[in-house]
């Protein structure tokens, strides 16, 4: 009586997001914190526009929120071109809150906490190659290049943003992203874009 024989191992690859529902759009991916917006604990000395109260690890805490200048207009800007997900570090708890409230158009097409980065040397690592995405379709913007450290030629180093409600870094993406419409590989867009910001960085 022969062995019955073992199923063969299936060599499977899960993705971090669903397929996309229009393969013909680019993905942009934006980080949260210190790119589309501030938080912090403590009760800000300018004006906030919103206040989140998450519960982590049982307590409840206060994170007063200030919108990044152009942050609307952003989103729905590159709603109209781009496949759009928010890629933050943070924890779902308190991420999930601030979109809720940053997202009034559900213009957002997907959202990826700190459960989905993989962590380095204690630090926490966006990998693009894992999310289902073609990487010359696929842009990240982050203020901190660690994000980016496993595909830093797919990425935009935004200037972090704190407070300064005169930051017009936004609008700067926004008039990049409208000038690289039709760029077969968003890679090369994003090259240009780093070479540009350096020459404009040493005459400043």
């Amino acid at each position: 009586m022969k062995k019955p024989q073992k199923p063969k191992s299936l060599n499977l690859c899960f993705f971090a997001l669903p397929p996309s529902e229009n393969p013909e759009k680019p993905t942009i991916f934006l980080d949260l914190d210190e790119t589309l917006i501030h938080s912090s604990a403590d009760l800000p000395s300018k004006p906030f526009d919103f206040v989140v109260r998450p519960k982590i690890e049982g307590e409840t805490m206060d994170f007063y929120v200030i919108k990044r200048p152009g942050v609307d207009e952003f989103l729905d800007f590159l709603s109209k071109k781009f496949e759009i997900v928010i890629f933050t570090a943070g924890l779902r708890e308190y991420a999930s809150l601030v979109l809720d409230n940053l997202d009034k158009n559900r213009v957002i097409n997907h959202r990826l906490y700190r459960d989905s980065c993989r962590e380095l040397d204690g630090k926490y690592v966006k990998d693009l190659a894992q999310m289902g995405r073609d990487l010359w379709k696929v842009a990240i913007i982050d203020d901190n290049p660690n994000s980016f450290s496993f595909q830093p030629e797919n990425a935009i180093q935004i200037k972090p943003f704190i407070d300064d409600l005169q930051d017009n870094e936004l609008s700067k993406l926004i008039r990049f992203f409208d000038a690289c419409d039709g760029v077969k590989d968003i890679r090369d867009a994003v090259k240009l874009f780093a070479h540009d910001n350096l020459q404009q960085d040493l005459l400043d």
